[in-house]
């Protein structure tokens, strides 16, 4: 992971168009979010070095990873194919990357060129920004998920999942609860030096035990315990079981969303007018 600097930036213009009658007051929220996430794509745009670490990094050691240890099932796999398992398993870990390092850093950076505090000045409210944060979080998330897929099934191939809904359900479980994450990290982390330092200290760890390293059979006792309290290893243990159909994959639902809460409180405490 490459350190990233602050950059020089030029926040496009906020005008809004000649006067028009007045929209009812959820259209107008609604629009505004939209034009400011539009906005803020713009912006992390010109920061490529997330870009690359968001998509790129997953989808070099998809291919890598799966590379290795082949396409013949393995019951240290859980009886399925290796590059099945990592293929379904690096869907995951681009969520992890988008809520430890991208959105964290973009936040941080923002705030510390003062980015934040424009948009405070053009009348963009706490729950504006904080909206577009997240609509941009779901964006980018389902994005980079598609590419990184599409790049292993290319690859390697990947049959349809045995259990569509239930992928699908695991993957917006998987999504809400690391933009949450980056949300909290990004209330709380001032400087992108700050944000970009802790992300790849936690993100490393996480990526290694919580799904995209060796599996879970081949983990020490001490490095699985460490692992099961990974909000991480039970989105992707959940969602390689409804997409593998394997039945021994570690993953239960109440904790991602446990952490999800935990995270937004944080949100709603640092960003509350008295914070």
């Amino acid at each position: 992971m490459t350190q990233i600097a602050p950059r020089p930036t030029t926040v496009p213009s906020l005008a809004l168009a000649p006067a028009a009658p007045p929209a009812p007051a959820h259209v107008s929220r609604v629009g505004t979010v939209a034009r400011f996430t539009l906005l803020e794509l713009r912006l992390i745009v010109r920061e490529p070095i997330l870009v690359v670490s968001l998509v790129g990094f997953p989808a070099v050691m998809v291919l890598v990873i799966a590379g290795v240890f082949g396409q013949a099932p393995d019951p240290e796999f859980g009886g399925v194919a290796p590059d099945d398992y990592y293929v379904a398993s690096y869907v995951g870990i681009v969520l992890a990357s988008l809520g430890l390092i991208t959105i964290p850093v973009h936040i941080a950076t923002n705030r510390q060129l003062g980015v934040l505090r424009r948009f405070t000045a053009a009348g963009l409210g706490g729950r504006v920004v904080g909206a577009s944060h997240v609509a941009l979080g779901v964006v980018l998330g389902v994005v980079a998920g598609a590419i990184v897929l599409g790049v292993g099934n290319a690859v390697y191939g990947i049959g349809f999942p045995e259990r569509p809904l239930a992928a699908l359900g695991w993957f917006v479980v998987g999504l809400a609860c690391f933009i949450a994450i980056g949300l909290a990290l990004g209330s709380v982390l001032h400087t992108s030096r700050m944000a970009t330092a802790l992300g790849n200290l936690l993100f490393v760890p996480i990526f290694l035990l919580g799904g995209g390293g060796p599996p879970r059979a081949v983990m020490t006792g001490p490095m699985r315990t460490i692992a099961d309290a990974l909000p991480l290893t039970h989105v992707v243990g959940g969602m390689r079981a409804a997409w593998l159909g394997s039945a021994d994959e570690a993953h239960t639902l109440w904790w991602p969303l446990l952490v999800t809460t935990a995270c937004l409180t944080v949100v709603a405490a640092r960003t509350s007018p008295n914070a």
